[in-house]
């Protein structure tokens, strides 16, 4: 890694300290090392040996970040290394890297859009680089606020149908294969919903501005709160220039939902390359103390190497790892 990259990264971890900070937001460093985890069936992890038995890398700081929130912590922010095996051998992957979490108490994940603005705009005030920039080799306007879509939007104007009327799995099955993509009897409707997203809409999305992707389908299972009386849950993806960068819930508190998804992903985990232990002290904590927040999950990493215009996370990460 450059001289100068390093000198930028380090003044762009100032600078996120310093904003949350300035916002009374408690800053904590939390293990990386868990005897279970959160059920994620997306996600694989390392496991280390330990004593008495395996432990795992955390793939995120969630699970202790939680616990913290259901003590009375209040609002609070994290800086810290998250792991995850099997990665894609992509430049924008690497199986150890830099996250950015942060809880907000009494939000909800629109509340949060405005934290991530004005984080961006404390970056690009306090690295002094211009507001608009080449990022991936698109020209970026950076200045909030930025662009809203929904998901059922996407879809509505890149695949000319209405997601909320394929809420059924053949009926999405159909779309699928009208599109030359291959829809196996396996599949789950969140699988079929990932396979037209990734193919058809997010290479769509435009990358002039930074760009808020609002309200996915519940029935892709995460712990965001669901929008009452709609499909939707309450939940953002912000891409830059093309590049998704950060993801945000509404937390879910209903202990019935809580319990239903850990339920779903331990059965999932089963078939995963490295199952683990299930956290399940932590679900009856969200189900019984969680306060009502926000949290916002961001790849430092990624949003490093486009600001500097990067071609890779390696180019910006001291010493990195391969997948």
């Amino acid at each position: 890694m450059e001289l100068d990259r390093l000198q930028f990264r380090a003044r762009a971890l100032a600078c996120v300290r310093r904003f949350f900070a300035d916002q009374g937001y408690l800053e904590v460093d939390t293990p990386l090392l868990a005897p279970s985890l959160i059920p994620e069936a997306s996600l694989e992890v390392f496991a280390v040996q330990g004593r008495p038995g395996p432990l795992y890398l955390i793939p995120s700081p969630e699970l202790w970040m939680k616990r913290l929130l259901c003590a009375g912590s209040g609002n609070l922010f994290q800086l810290c290394r998250a792991f995850r095996s099997g990665e894609p051998e992509s430049p924008l992957h690497l199986p150890e890297f830099t996250m950015l979490e942060w809880y907000t108490v009494g939000a909800d994940y629109r509340d949060s859009i405005g934290t991530q603005e004005a984080l961006l705009q404390r970056l690009l005030s306090e690295l002094r680089l211009p507001e608009t920039r080449t990022m991936g080799g698109t020209e970026v306007d950076l200045r909030p606020p930025f662009p809203r879509v929904s998901v059922a939007q996407a879809f509505r104007e890149h695949l000319g149908f209405e997601l909320s009327q394929r809420m059924e799995r053949e009926a999405l099955a159909r779309e699928v294969e009208a599109r030359g993509l291959t829809a196996t009897a396996g599949d789950s409707w969140a699988d079929l919903f990932h396979k037209l997203f990734l193919a058809c809409v997010e290479p769509r999305l435009p990358g002039n501005r930074p760009l808020f992707v609002t309200d996915y389908p519940s029935r892709v299972a995460t712990l965001a709160r669901s929008r009452p009386g709609s499909p939707w849950a309450e939940r953002w993806e912000l891409y830059v220039a093309g590049v998704e960068v950060a993801n945000c819930y509404t937390e879910e508190t209903d202990g019935a939902r809580v319990r239903t998804f850990f339920l779903s992903q331990e059965a999932q985990k089963r078939t995963t390359a490295q199952p683990h232990p299930i956290d399940w002290e932590l679900a009856e904590l969200i189900a019984g103390s969680l306060p009502p927040c926000s949290g916002v999950a961001l790849g430092v990493d990624r949003l490093l190497a486009l600001m500097l215009g990067a071609g890779s996370l390696a180019d910006v990460t001291p010493f990195p790892l391969r997948p």
